[in-house]
């Protein structure tokens, strides 16, 4: 973070909250940091109470109120910031540290007193709380002023309730940032214009010399102010406070009292970020930010800035660092009047749980004039803030958001303003809705940039997220959508993703874990770098064989899927995937089917149901009935999701996917022929090259081309399914029993027994195909088992390729396809290639997987 150099009149406001001083430790820090600042410029460290202790003491409160005795509470104060002063007491002289003891003793037997009030009226009166309230800050800035101290710091401890004026409620005060710029005329004046002498710590209290903050220009007088944050006064001696998260407030009224070049505010995070990072691991610290900005991000939710913090500070044009006290080195986010416009046209997302949505309704309500005004005002008087507002062009319907614990109070209040227009029917009742989020995307390039709501709502429909609400400042510079709060998670991850083009993950469910499921593991495991450049994180949510299903929100290491399916007992269902799912709602969850199970083809729809995209090798739901087969893409298009089988024919071959952007480009297919078995382009090829059938067939088994029952393949039952697929792709509606299929074998020969009785029986084949094949090749011809696709009718059997066939060379395991189009003809588009093996058929299943990264629905 660049500043200019400063000169020894500057003040820099330093803010640091309760975990920045949780301990002595971190206190230690706090005083480094603001002692390095004291080398540059003159100083005001703002402080928290310590992490909890305000927590801590609005509980004893309601407790002491209820009749509890106050002792518990009290000394768990002091135990807690005794252990600080213990932990610090080896660099506090003896008198400091009993000044310490001394000064914490005080506000601790005011708590007491003030809990023994309480307990005695059973009643907390506000100013009470507020006073109560404040201890925190005063114990934990009495620590860092003696701190300050014994490193040779001369600070000045400034009562709040002296120095920072408010009004209204007493627990929700309004600082009156007129009156305290004048009341801090004489902190601001340069150190030459002061007398020093009072502002230096007695001797006894100093530190060596070489210990000492070295000297610079302010030297002189008074150049360290401590101001505990969060509290005020209201002018006549009593304590206010400014709200929760007031700290930050106070640090912007400091900077704008003393007219500040800049206000620091150290948290626990690295700046303001993209969003919320336990939401959006991907979310990064922003460099810069506008006034403009922060302001509603803040309104919307960002926790790192308190809404009113910015301000006071942009009234001066002061800048507001956001800065992590526990990596110093970091350089945070600067808040100022012109920030850098984002590359991206958006600053950020905010989530805003926990939403009511108000509706006000009725045709009375077209035309006339104060409807609205009327509205806010009974909210107004019930104390209740109004958080987004959406009104219908017709006049008739005004839509508010309120806070959740607001939702019935708003109702009421409504209810009774329009009274009367009720009773008339010219307002129908107040409708509420609870359990909402508002999720709103900010960025000042909103104004300029074309396209920002089009992203927005886009990326909401790509993960299936209704819109019940949609607002948009009148600056331009912020679109909020009011949605369901069981979306908002995936919904912002979703959204963050589309606007800054962060990795996109995608969960795997991955079912079979065999030849195909272990190769597709191992291929994610190899390419998930490459992958993560590319923009694209692939996890293995979850890993199912037949007798165990694994689910791990983190992922799962593939080298260790086998591993760890070995070691689970959880039975392998789909149900279990659907709860999963359907509880922690991935952006992108995807059932992959590795396996030739038909029973799990049965439960795509299920799938597709509970929000899955389907990618699949098993070819049983494809090939079964046209009635199913037209289910799964109707609620693939209802639900949005996809359904993909590209391996389905010709494995790893481009197959399924030419075909479909044939047809998508308006070319008709007039015939479909192919080899589409491997398996039987290997026995009849080598056949061709003068084998024997029985030889051919035990050789293409052995080397793992057939089924370990060969009569599988040859039956030509595969590539019937195959037919039927492609067949369905071009608009042929077709039932798998409309299929003619021919196998390899003629129909007299017994193909009955086991598999080595069958086999025994082959070579009184081998004769008759070694004749046909000798009597083919004289004409330059060779046998190939194909299937054919034309005039609406599908037929696999033998064929013989002449030397001008497509598929004459076709052989060796290979796998071929030619398209004879409107557009490819008279010579047909061809395809050809090995389309069989666990290596190219993964490949595939990941080719359509990935595809999955770049899709967004229709």
């Amino acid at each position: 973070m660049t500043v200019p150099n400063p000169s020894a009149t500057t003040f820099r406001v330093m803010k640091f909250g309760g975990t920045s001083v949780g301990d002595a430790a971190r206190m230690r820090r706090v005083i480094d940091l603001v002692q390095e600042a004291l080398r540059e410029e003159r100083v005001c460290l703002v402080a928290s109470a310590v992490t909890g202790v305000t927590n801590q003491l609005l509980e004893a409160s309601r407790k002491a109120r209820e009749g509890e005795a106050p002792g518990p509470f009290v000394e768990r104060f002091r135990a807690l910031h005794a252990k600080i002063v213990a932990d610090v007491a080896s660099e506090l002289a003896y008198d400091a540290r009993v000044e310490l003891e001394t000064a914490l003793d005080g506000i601790a037997r005011e708590y007491e007193r003030l809990l023994q009030g309480v307990q005695l009226l059973r009643e907390a009166p506000p100013l009470v709380v507020a006073k109560l309230s404040s201890l925190g800050e005063r114990a934990s800035c009495a620590i860092l002023a003696r701190l300050a101290r014994a490193r040779g710091l001369a600070p000045r401890e400034l009562d709040p309730v002296q120095f920072v004026l408010a009004s209204g409620d007493c627990l929700e005060a309004a600082p009156d940032l007129a009156k305290i710029h004048a009341r801090w005329s004489e902190l601001r004046a340069p150190s030459d214009q002061r007398t020093p002498s009072d502002q230096r710590a007695p001797s006894d209290q100093r530190a060596p010399s070489d210990q000492r903050a070295p000297s610079g220009p302010s030297e002189r007088g008074e150049r360290l102010l401590i101001l505990p944050g969060f509290f005020a006064g209201d002018g006549e001696g009593r304590t206010v406070l400014l709200g929760r998260g007031g700290s930050d407030w106070s640090a912007a009224i400091a900077a704008h009292a003393l007219d500040a070049r800049l206000c620091d505010v150290w948290t626990d995070v690295d700046g303001i970020y993209s969003a919320d990072p336990r939401l959006v691991p991907e979310a990064f610290s922003l460099p810069e930010v506008s006034f403009e900005e922060a302001m509603e991000l803040s309104f919307f939710g960002a926790k790192v800035l308190h809404p009113k913090t910015i301000q006071p500070a942009r009234e001066k044009g002061i800048p507001v660092a956001v800065r992590n006290s526990f990596a110093p080195e970091k350089p945070g986010t600067i808040v100022r009047a012109s920030a850098a416009p984002s590359p991206f046209g958006v600053r950020g997302l905010t989530l805003l749980a926990d939403v009511a949505l108000v509706n006000l309704t009725g045709s009375g309500m077209a035309g006339i004039p104060g409807v609205a005004s009327r509205a806010f005002a009974a909210l107004a008087e019930a104390g209740i803030s109004v958080i987004l507002i959406s009104q219908a062009s017709s006049e008739c319907a005004i839509s508010l958001c309120v806070t959740g614990k607001d939702g019935a109070r708003a109702v009421a209040a409504l209810e009774r303003a329009f009274e009367p227009e009720r009773r008339l029917s010219r307002i129908d009742p107040v409708e509420r809705r609870d359990g909402l989020s508002i999720l709103s995307v900010v960025g000042d390039g909103m104004r300029t940039r074309m396209g920002a709501a089009g992203t927005f709502f886009r990326a909401l429909a790509e993960v299936a997220v209704n819109v019940v609400a949609i607002a948009q400042s009148a600056s331009e510079r912020s679109i909020s959508a009011v949605i369901l709060g069981g979306d908002g998670e995936r919904a912002i991850r979703h959204a963050h993703h589309r606007f800054f083009h962060t990795p996109e993950t995608i969960d795997l469910f991955v079912f079979g874990a065999g030849s195909v499921g272990a190769r597709l593991l191992a291929q994610v495991g190899a390419q998930r770098e490459r992958l993560l450049q590319r923009g694209v994180r692939l996890r293995i949510t979850g890993i199912a064989n037949s007798k165990a299903l694994v689910l791990d929100e983190t992922g799962i290491e593939p080298a260790q899927a086998a591993a760890r399916l070995a070691s689970e007992r959880a039975p392998s269902e789909l149900a279990r995937v659907l709860a999963f799912v359907a509880e922690r709602r991935p952006v992108c969850p995807v059932l992959v089917d590795c396996t030739a199970s038909g029973e799990l083809a049965t439960r795509y729809a299920a799938a597709l149901e509970g929000g899955l995209h389907v990618v699949t090798a098993n070819k049983v739901a494809n090939a079964s009935a046209q009635a199913y087969w037209r289910e799964l893409r109707a609620i693939a298009r209802k639900k949005q999701r996809r359904f993909l089988y590209a391996t389905n024919v010709g494995a790893g071959l481009p197959v399924i996917d030419t075909l479909q952007s044939l047809v998508a480009s308006g070319d008709r297919v007039k015939r479909i022929e192919g080899v589409l078995s491997g398996s039987m382009s290997y026995l009849l090829g080598r056949i061709e090259d003068g084998a024997r059938l029985s030889d051919a067939l035990r050789e293409a088994r052995e080397q793992g081309f057939t089924e370990p029952d060969p009569r599988e393949d040859l039956s030509g039952r595969d590539v019937a399914r195959k037919v039927l697929i492609l067949a369905r792709e071009i608009g042929i509606e077709l039932e798998p029993d409309d299929v003619q299929v021919e196998g390899v074998l003629p129909k007299r020969f017994d193909a009955s027994g086991t598999v080595d009785a069958f086999l025994d029986r082959v070579p009184a084949l081998d004769a008759e195909f070694a004749a046909r094949a000798a009597e083919l090749a004289k004409r330059g011809a060779a046998l190939r088992f194909a299937g054919r696709i034309e005039e609406g009718r599908a037929v696999v059997s033998l064929v013989e390729a002449g030397p001008e066939h497509p598929l004459r060379g076709v052989k060796g395991g290979e796998n071929a396809l030619a398209f004879l189009t409107e557009h490819y003809s008279p010579r047909p588009m061809v395809i050809r290639g090995y389309g069989a093996g666990a290596d190219v058929t993964a490949a595939g299943v990941l080719s359509d997987i990935l595809s999955l990264a770049t899709w967004s629905p229709a």
